[in-house]
């Protein structure tokens, strides 16, 4: 087995295991839900780098995957340690991020609305108004 394909299977691993900590944890089956079509729609190769690390372009996919209802309460109230967060993985300048706050919180009934409440949609809106 190649060092890259090695690597790819460890990350695999590590997603798994940080999906049956998430369900063991009392999170509820959006977070589940959100974080298996993420896995599932994904390859190896297309998130982790040669190194075995997350790429750039994906880290932002993977935190709201994972920390979807944290973001989802934060773009709510319109600030907090989970927006913020996402906001530096989209690339927000300081200078920015109130305005992106905002615009996040002003936008929650279009990105969490029920026919399209995924981590993707919410990421697909947020980069769109940006």
């Amino acid at each position: 087995m190649n060092t890259k394909t090695l690597k790819g299977l460890v990350g695999v691993l590590a997603l798994a295991t940080a999906e049956l900590v998430l369900s063991a944890c009392n999170t509820t089956k959006a977070t589940v839900d959100t974080m298996a079509k993420f896995t599932s729609s994904t390859s190896p190769g297309e998130w982790i780098d040669a190194d075995g690390l997350i790429k750039k372009n994906q880290k932002a996919r993977l935190f709201a995957a994972v920390a979807f209802e944290n973001v989802e309460q934060d773009i709510a109230r319109g600030n907090g340690e989970y927006l913020t967060s996402l906001g530096m993985l989209l690339d927000v300048s300081a200078e920015e991020e109130k305005e992106f706050k905002s615009r996040a919180q002003s936008s929650y009934p279009l990105l969490f609305a029920p026919e399209r409440r995924t981590a993707e949609s919410m990421l697909a809106t947020l980069m769109s108004k940006k």
